[in-house]
């Protein structure tokens, strides 16, 4: 694990050093970068793919990531248990506070677990979106028993970080709030790591966000962009970008990735196919090119936030890869989601059981199949029939014929 660890150092080394990288040369411009480079890690920056609390080591590697980001070697975030942090800009009545969460740190382990980072079975990754899908599709937590450590309890955050967070959002006087989750929150897609497979996890983060003033949930992970919503249909008939997502909904802007896309591995015609299949909780009218258009984007793309204090709002866009913006949507900075407990326990995560009509009608048709076969043998075939092919199924061995 140490050698890993060492790898992982000297490419950040790398990286902050080679120009010919391009990071180094970002992160040189002084005049883009005046608030300074603040981020969270995920499960590549943090060890393997798909990974959670079960890794080992996470102390140095904790280090080597805060080490990146040139963290002060006296912060108080190199004894934390977990790479969560906030940053706030600005001042008096415009301030803007970031919330960065870690999900990884404290994560437990899915309901079949993931073997997405497992050195012996070929797409592993792959393997882990199938099994990610039948949990889900199967509803596997309400049909387990509890002792099997399948259910939808699990945590996410873990119990220091919530009362961390919590704390972060009600002591906080800023107009502006962004809340940082390198996984999806709202999504309904079981295929992908998100926190809809850890539903009571997600209904307590979105209670303690509840009535926190301009909001937006920013996401990465997927490899593909979306916005998301708690309230995806518009009140108005008319669709529009401009429109503010937030007002008593969660709003959710997905942006991955810089360097990599769903759309670009072998297995990317399937992207577009199961981003439809699971349209939940997708925010209508979020696309530039038309409200009638998705409100995701499969392609290489990043992410922008333009906040106009006279008119007390902002707006969350992501760009292609040449700049254009292809999704946005609005936030008022006076507005929050204010939803009833009961309808944040209501919203649709990706553990429905949408795969058992199915499965009972698989098993039904080759159930009745059985049964089928089980009465033409016994009832529908001629005795003749019937001692012919139990004549044939006793041949007598050959030696002992010629003996």
């Amino acid at each position: 694990m140490t050698y890993t660890i060492l790898i992982a150092t000297i490419q950040d080394d790398q990286m902050l050093h080679n120009k010919t990288l391009g990071y180094a040369e970002f992160t040189s411009n002084n005049n883009r970068l005046v608030g300074g480079i603040h981020g969270t890690w995920d499960d590549h920056d943090y060890g393997g793919n798909d990974r959670g609390y079960e890794l080992n080591n996470k102390e140095e590697r904790r280090d080597a990531y805060l080490n990146f980001l040139d963290v002060p070697k006296d912060s108080q975030r190199y004894n934390r248990k977990g790479m969560y942090s906030s940053i706030k800009f600005g001042q008096d009545d415009n301030i803007v506070k970031v919330i960065f969460l870690d999900t990884r740190w404290h994560r437990e382990k899915h309901c079949i677990p993931s073997v997405g980072s497992h050195p012996f079975i070929p797409m592993g990754a792959l393997v882990a979106c199938l099994t990610r899908w039948i949990t889900a599709g199967l509803n596997l937590p309400s049909i387990l028993p509890s002792w099997t450590s399948c259910t939808n309890d699990k945590k996410v955050l873990g119990d220091e970080q919530f009362r961390w967070l919590e704390e972060q959002v009600n002591e906080s006087k800023a107009s502006v709030h962004i809340v940082v989750s390198s996984v999806q929150v709202l999504t309904a897609n079981p295929v992908v790591e998100s926190w809809g497979h850890f539903p009571a996890e997600r209904a307590r983060l979105l209670k303690t966000l509840n009535n926190v003033k301009g909001l937006v949930i920013l996401s990465g992970d997927v490899h593909h962009a979306e916005i998301s919503s708690t309230k995806p249909k518009n009140d108005d008939e008319e669709q529009s970008v401009d429109i503010y997502a937030n007002n008593g909904a969660f709003v959710e802007v997905t942006s991955s990735g810089l360097t990599h896309s769903c759309d670009e591995p072998f297995y990317g015609p399937l992207c577009k196919p199961i981003l439809e299949a699971f349209p939940t909780n997708r925010l209508d009218g979020g696309n530039v090119k038309g409200p009638d258009l998705p409100s995701y984007y499969t392609s290489r793309n990043f992410g922008s936030i333009d906040i106009d204090w006279e008119s007390r709002s902002f707006k969350i866009s992501v760009h292609n890869t040449s700049g254009q913006i292809i999704l946005s949507t609005g936030i008022k900075m006076d507005t929050t989601a204010n939803m009833s407990v009961s309808d944040i326990d209501a919203i649709p995560n990706c553990i429905d059981g949408h795969l058992v009509p199915v499965f009972k009608d698989v098993v039904s048709f080759y159930i009745a199949g059985f049964l089928i076969f089980c009465v033409w043998y016994l009832f529908l075939q001629s005795d003749d029939d019937k001692f012919e092919g139990a004549s044939t199924n006793r041949q007598p061995n050959k030696k002992t014929k010629e003996a």
